[in-house]
């Protein structure tokens, strides 16, 4: 077993993630007969030392066959990313590329990967019955088996077992965790207990933080601490955590954060239901508590449990108090709470995005640089205190270079999932006559338009205008949001029904007919770069050659021609298509960076280069021309 397996899998979480990603491994060696392995990181002076030897909770001989132990984040340098493969790479595809030998690494966390085509419930079926096989340690073994027999004891003639994962432990107080906000992963008590009295009978809460339970339950007789249920005693961390995910997955029903692993974990290899913490809440009632959450945030910070449940449940607050036009309440109650905030500095953070929303623009400015000058302050939350400042910069002024920088940074220097400071400066960017940001991404101003009325938005939806530049984000992580949402029926709806109409007449045989103006040119090509984007590249060439014969010479048509084949891995017919594209728009610098790109990726160091030079004469934005620079400097040296 070496790390030049064909498939290996890793993760640095905790251990839902890492068993996750254990049945991801196995899954996928096991249907395409590939040696998969698991690359566990063991580091005892880590965030996670109690992970260190997977031989605490697994038989010695499974970890030797299927896990190699790390000591740090492994060389994964010639490995493809599954994550980002699955929606385009089918399994007939895969086997041909296993085959030839390519090598690849599985980054999932919270659910199988599956390949194009392939049924998620039968991938579930599958995590399932390989996870009832996994050879557990004798002590472990022991101990499950003890618990699932006292867990079944105490629901006797309840049958049904509810449980309910209350996420807290270092997001409370444990850094790097507690330094910033985590509302996929934590849920605070009042939606909790709104889940609580839906159920017919006692929840069992499974937690990391024993405190939060009596916290959460305030005498109520129906929160069930796990450890009034399961013997936890003599069990190292390790064993607890994989004994209580084993346990929980034998639950009917499970009320949880959606993002945390450990939950997922459970639902992967059992049968229950989850209900995802707020979302799946009745709208009445997620109102309800929001409403409440706030009020206590704003009314009441000492009834919190300790000032990380403050921070952490004041994010969940944000989105209700803009949305109902409290934002600017919120932002003078967290403005007020300095030790808290010297302790969790995102809290400002979210003082100043409430009041961007809020429009008291003096104040965000004020509560961003009070965040930005916290020493203990992440990079994360470093970039939206800096994107506030920027915005109020672009409200201030939308027709001043820097603007325009600022929102281009911002497309292509973050992750591409929603950020609502984006979009507001895209709001004044788009609504600029003759705007330049819709220029360089060739968007017409109309077609915009169109598209925010379709999404009932103030802008259109974010695929729309990067999905076509996806090469100038930052990684695959970056550009795959750009797919996950919406989904592609949406989009091509989002589209127009030109692109449906002449997609499905394709598929019928028959030849669409001609677009009547450019509008409904427009339209079509939009639709076959989403095809594209979601690798229905036969689709999406047929539409755009079927374009290029009415609309010849066009550059939004060869630039969506050379992305295809760039992704089909044709890089020659793709740069002949990128170089048409500049041939008819010379002067758009965006072009020039994705040549740059493009050929930096290839080895091109002479045309790369140049082509960066040439974007830096067409357009005044150094911060995204030093940051687009740094990416084409780095894949070269690659």
């Amino acid at each position: 077993m070496t790390q030049q397996a064909p498939i290996v899998g890793f993760r640095r979480d905790r251990i839902g993630a890492r068993l996750i990603g254990l049945l991801n491994v196995l899954r996928l060696g096991q249907i395409y007969g590939a040696e998969a392995v698991y690359l566990w990181l063991a580091d005892p002076t880590g965030h996670y030392p109690e992970l260190a030897d997977p031989r605490d909770f697994l038989c010695g001989d499974f970890v030797d066959r299927h896990i190699r132990i790390v000591g740090g984040m492994p060389d994964l340098t010639g490995r493809s990313n599954l994550s980002a493969l699955a929606m385009t790479v089918d399994a007939a595809n895969f086997r041909q590329r296993l085959a030839r030998g390519e090598l690849f690494h599985s980054d999932a966390a919270f659910e199988m990967t599956c390949l194009l085509g392939e049924s998620r419930d039968e991938a579930h079926r599958q995590a399932v019955r390989i996870a009832a096989d996994l050879p557990l340690a004798p002590r472990l073994a022991e101990r499950l088996a003890e618990g699932r027999r006292r867990l079944a004891e105490w629901a006797g003639d309840r049958g049904a077992i509810r449980a309910l994962h209350l996420r807290r432990g270092d997001l409370l107080d444990g850094d790097p965790w507690s330094l910033s906000s985590w509302p996929a992963k934590y849920v605070p008590d009042e939606f909790c207990r709104v889940w609580i009295d839906q159920q017919p009978g006692p929840v069992v809460v499974f937690t990391d933080t024993p405190a939060a339970t009596a916290h959460l339950a305030q005498g109520d007789p129906r929160v069930v601490p796990v450890d009034q249920v399961l013997d936890l005693d003599g069990l190292n961390a390790a064993e607890r955590d994989m004994l209580e995910v084993l346990v929980m997955a034998g639950a009917t029903r499970i009320g949880a954060p959606g993002g945390s692993a450990f939950s997922r974990a459970a639902l992967t290899i059992g049968h229950a239901q989850l209900d995802s913490l707020p979302r799946s809440l009745p709208p009445q009632e997620n109102q309800d508590a929001h409403q409440a959450l706030l009020d206590r945030v704003i009314s009441r910070p000492d009834s919190f449990l300790c000032s990380g449940d403050l921070a952490q449940s004041a994010q969940h607050a944000l989105h209700h108090a803009i949305t109902t036009g409290q934002g600017a309440a919120l932002a003078d109650a967290l403005a007020a709470m300095s030790d808290a905030a010297a302790r969790h500095p995102f809290l400002y953070r979210i003082a100043a995005v409430s009041a961007l929303h809020a429009g008291r623009h003096g104040t965000a400015r004020d509560m961003a640089a009070r965040a930005l000058a916290a020493p203990n302050l992440v990079p994360r939350d470093t970039r939206e205190c800096q994107q506030v400042q920027d915005t109020v910069g672009v409200i201030g002024d939308p027709l001043a270079p820097a603007s325009l920088d600022a929102f281009l940074l911002a497309c292509f220097g973050e992750k591409a999932h929603h950020r609502p400071v984006r979009d507001m400066m895209a709001a004044a960017l788009f609504g600029q006559p003759g705007s330049t940001a819709l220029r360089l991404l060739m968007l017409p101003g109309w077609q915009a338009q169109e598209l925010a009325e379709r999404a009932e938005a103030a802008v259109p939806p974010l695929w729309s205008y990067l999905g076509d530049w996806e090469e100038l984000l930052d990684d695959v992580t970056a550009r795959q949001p750009l797919r996950e949402m919406p989904d592609l029926h949406r989009k091509m709806l989002q589209s127009g029904r030109d692109g449906l109409i002449a997609d499905e007449a394709f598929a019928s045989g028959a030849a669409p007919d001609t677009p009547r103006d450019a509008y409904g040119t427009a339209r079509i090509g939009l639709a076959a770069s989403a095809l594209s984007l979601h690798g229905r590249y036969a689709r999406a060439l047929r539409l755009l050659h079927w374009l290029d014969e009415v609309q010849p010479g066009d550059a939004m048509i060869n630039k969506r021609l050379a992305d295809t084949c760039f992704r089909l891995g044709n890089a020659d017919l793709g740069f002949e298509f990128l170089g048409a594209a500049l041939d008819a728009m010379p002067d758009n610098a965006l072009l020039h960076l994705s040549m740059a790109r493009r050929a930096a990726v290839a080895g091109r160091a002479a045309q790369a280069l140049d082509r960066l030079e040439q974007a830096a004469g067409l357009l005044q934005a150094p911060r995204l021309l030093q940051r687009q620079g740094r990416r084409v400097r780095q894949a070269l040296a690659a």
